[in-house]
């Protein structure tokens, strides 16, 4: 027994040194700043839990509702289960194997078997054996494969918190887009009964004689653009609050609503922190790095596979041809000794392996790099969106007035003859079309704010 465990004791020792590089996150270059960010070290929008950013109290609702139910976040939660039990599996090779095992038989033996004549043709024999193995971690091969496994189960989780973060984006986008709608909706309604006020008006003055078939014909037109718009407004509601049902993983209804579109605070300040900490709280970044690490753990495991495999196996029990025999001393047996086995030629397969697993670490860098650069360009698209949101809505806002002032003035010249309906044509366009973009841009600010947190990684805490 003694050369057992001297071998024992030194595979343990040889363990210590395990093949293949350390998994480490990635080092590479970054920015000293998220490109537009005026307050660089000021705290981030992404610290904010979705419950800061989000007030309106139905839409907090539907979050709630969506991170419950639905069914992309649920399977992202079974996939970090699945990466937990996978994980547990490889945690289990640092450790013996017990197997047992037992039989029972009985032989009849034939009496003219080569020419010998039996005395006793009958025989009966009975084992119970208990079967061990144990691989000793000779190259780290274990330990790089647990270190693979429990960076799959960090990546698995990451992974899902980069879901839910999708998934509040989503929710939050869909319905500023179904209060947008609403708006419109509104605006084409009131637009819509003005211009059945401005149609009775031109018959009127077609009946006195004063209005011409034409002037009434272009006043059917602008009430048939505004009554045309409101179908057209309805059907798009419907298929929206289709899309929320869908992301609350339920099936198609109506959605409450509360509020308008300045439900949310937009004033709101939106700064990106420090670049560093962007790349920490950003879940798809983060599981990009898990990925990397994983890959770089499974090159040792690969390279352990070219070299001699060394195992303690043994077996021990009672054996006895009488079964009332069994489980006394005497039926006692067993046999245990190291095991020491590897390749001899397999034609390069263990070596193209390690090229492969290295392949595959490469790639996840690449990944890796690319989501890193992404996430800037992210965060920067939407800092300069959120600004120049602000800045159309001041000039959209001014425009909006002044075709209000317009389409007044209009109206008066017609009605006082100076001037023909065309002028009120024009300028109940250029209104009704400027307060539906007026809408649209305090709906894209609103979006700006959301895609902001999403690109600097708010949504999972």
């Amino acid at each position: 027994m003694k050369p057992i465990a001297i071998t024992s004791i030194t595979s343990l020792v040889l363990a210590s040194c395990a093949l293949g590089p350390d998994p480490t996150s990635p080092n590479g270059p970054t920015p000293n700043k998220v490109r537009g960010d005026v307050s660089p070290g000021a705290v981030s929008l992404g610290d904010k839990s979705w419950r800061e950013l989000f007030t309106d109290p139905t839409l907090r609702a539907l979050i709630d509702r969506a991170l419950k139910n639905n069914p992309d976040l649920i399977a992202a939660t079974y996939r970090i289960e699945q990466a937990r039990a996978l994980a547990g599996a490889t945690r289990a090779s640092w450790f013996p194997r017990l197997d047992g095992k037992a039989s029972a038989n009985t032989s009849y033996m034939s009496e003219n078997l080569n020419g010998i004549k039996l005395a006793d043709r009958d025989s009966e024999s009975y084992d119970l054996t208990a079967l061990l193995s144990w691989e000793l971690d000779l190259w780290g091969g274990i330990r790089r494969s647990n270190q693979a496994a429990r960076a799959r189960l960090l990546e698995s989780e990451h992974r899902q918190n980069a879901v839910k973060t999708s998934l509040i984006a989503d929710v939050a986008n869909a319905y500023i887009d179904l209060e947008n709608l609403d708006e419109r909706l509104a605006i084409s309604k009131r637009t819509a009964e003005s211009r059945k006020a401005s149609l009775d008006l031109v018959v009127a003055r077609r009946d006195g004689g004063i209005s011409s078939n034409l002037e009434v014909g272009q006043a059917e037109a602008l009430l048939g653009e505004a009554q045309i718009a409101i179908p057209i407004t309805e059907k798009a509601i419907a298929a929206k609050e289709n899309e929320i049902r869908a992301l609350l993983g339920e099936f198609p209804g109506s959605i409450a609503r509360s509020g308008t579109l300045d439900g949310l605070d937009t004033s709101l300040s939106v700064t990106a922190g420090l670049p560093s900490s962007l790349l920490e709280r950003r879940p798809d970044i983060a599981a990009a790095n898990q990925a990397f690490q994983a890959a770089t753990a499974e090159i040792g495991v690969a390279q352990a596979l070219r070299l001699p495999s060394l195992s303690l196996t043994g077996s021990g029990g009672f054996a006895s041809a009488d079964l009332t025999t069994l489980l006394e001393g005497g039926s006692g047996n067993f046999i245990v000794g190291p095991r020491l086995s590897g390749p001899i030629f397999d034609a390069g397969r263990a070596k193209f392996g390690v090229k492969a697993a290295q392949a595959r670490a490469g790639e996840a860098l690449a990944s890796y790099e690319k989501a890193s650069k992404q996430a800037f360009r992210e965060a920067a698209d939407a800092i300069d969106a959120h600004r120049k949101a602000g800045e159309i809505i001041q000039t959209r806002s001014r425009l909006v007035e002044s075709l209000k002032q317009v389409s007044v003035v209009a109206k008066d010249r017609f009605e006082g003859g100076a001037s023909d309906y065309l002028e009120v044509l024009d300028a109940e366009r250029s209104l009704f079309n400027g307060e539906l973009q007026y809408a649209d841009d305090r709906r894209d600010r609103l979006k700006a704010v959301v895609l902001a947190y999403r690109a600097l990684g708010g949504g999972w805490k």
